[in-house]
């Protein structure tokens, strides 16, 4: 069975891949993965039925009570490298599906090499030296977002010794820089609860992995008018979409006028060049974050997500085909 792991974390080297998709259907598994091309689904004698089932096994999960969501954590070593999994499977009458997410594959990365846009660059640093305020980072699943995070959490720590403290979950970068903390609802341990907790710590950076419900939205917007510095992310397509997302967790733009220090919405694609990835980025901060809170949109010369994605495109960054869906859905 070792070597079946082996095989499959060979594949998912070789794709990139930061989440293994399964889908279980009469003991015939079907497999693919995500990786720089978006989701290719992976073809392999070694991805078979014995290895979802050792999958669950590692995992801890609760053979006996398979009816209900489980999700379960493990560890492996792999070339010598001791890798983080998280585990999580959905089983209905006909079918179990589940997600293998590989949680520090990541190489660290510098802030300096997050864009090749200066301007962006700057704005990167800026927060650095940022000392309150909310900054929201959004985009689609694989899209960066964590990776941009801890260059940026990683740079604070390290330049200007501030007691940075994370809330994840999972928790997919390793950093020893700055206090990480694993969200765990088994053991009531929420991002609300966490957020509790953590302002009687006294930090003065505060990340949280995910806005999930209006309690914990309620709640970062509290922390970032007493004078902390708030980073999390959302889901949504770009910025003005973010706030619409924030609206809709209950922060009206009132509130954000007055606590909201950035948004960004970013995409990652292959380089044209064939080494390693792009990250694009919409950056919303300063009077046109003031104008859209005010008016409800952007300004009209106002560069979005879709028109940075154009402009890499051009500049001979990204392949038009590699990014031709965002480009079509914008």
């Amino acid at each position: 069975m070792q070597e079946k792991m082996n095989q499959m974390l060979r594949l998912a080297q070789l794709h990139h891949a930061t989440d293994i998709h399964f889908v279980m259907k009469k003991e015939k598994l079907s497999v693919s993965m995500r990786g720089l091309y978006g989701m290719e689904e992976i073809y392999s004698p070694a991805l078979d039925a014995s290895l979802f089932h050792y999958l669950k096994y590692l995992s801890n999960l609760d053979l006996g009570n398979l009816s209900v969501p489980q999700s379960g954590n493990f560890q492996y070593t792999y070339e010598g490298n001791l890798l983080y999994f998280r585990f999580s499977l959905l089983t209905t009458l006909h079918m179990q599906t589940a997600v293998l997410r590989i949680l520090n594959n990541h190489s660290e990365i510098e802030l300096k090499d997050l864009t090749k846009d200066q301007a962006q660059l700057q704005s990167f640093m800026n927060w650095t030296k940022t000392r309150s305020g909310l900054i929201v980072l959004s985009g689609p699943t694989g899209s960066g977002k964590t990776t941009t995070l801890h260059a940026i959490l990683h740079q604070i720590a390290n330049d200007h010794h501030l007691q940075v403290v994370s809330l994840e979950d999972p928790i997919e970068i390793f950093d020893d820089s700055y206090l990480q903390l694993q969200i765990n609802e088994k053991n009531n341990f929420s991002y609300e609860e966490g957020i509790k907790q953590l302002m009687r710590h006294d930090p003065d950076v505060i990340m949280i992995g995910e806005i999930r419900d209006p309690s914990s939205a309620r709640m970062l917007l509290r922390s970032a008018l007493s004078g902390h510095l708030i980073f999390t992310t959302i889901h949504a397509k770009s910025c003005s979409e973010a706030i619409k997302r924030l609206n809709e967790f209950g922060l009206s733009n009132e509130e954000l006028t007055h606590t909201l220090s950035a948004i960004v919405n970013q995409r990652l694609y292959p380089s044209a060049n064939g080494k390693g990835r792009v990250c694009i980025y919409e950056i919303m901060e300063k009077e046109e974050l003031q104008y859209c809170l005010a008016h409800g949109q952007s300004k009209k010369t106002y560069r979005d997500i879709s028109a940075n994605i154009c402009a890499a495109v051009s500049k001979g960054w990204i392949k038009e085909k590699d990014a031709s869906y965002d480009l079509v859905t914008e």
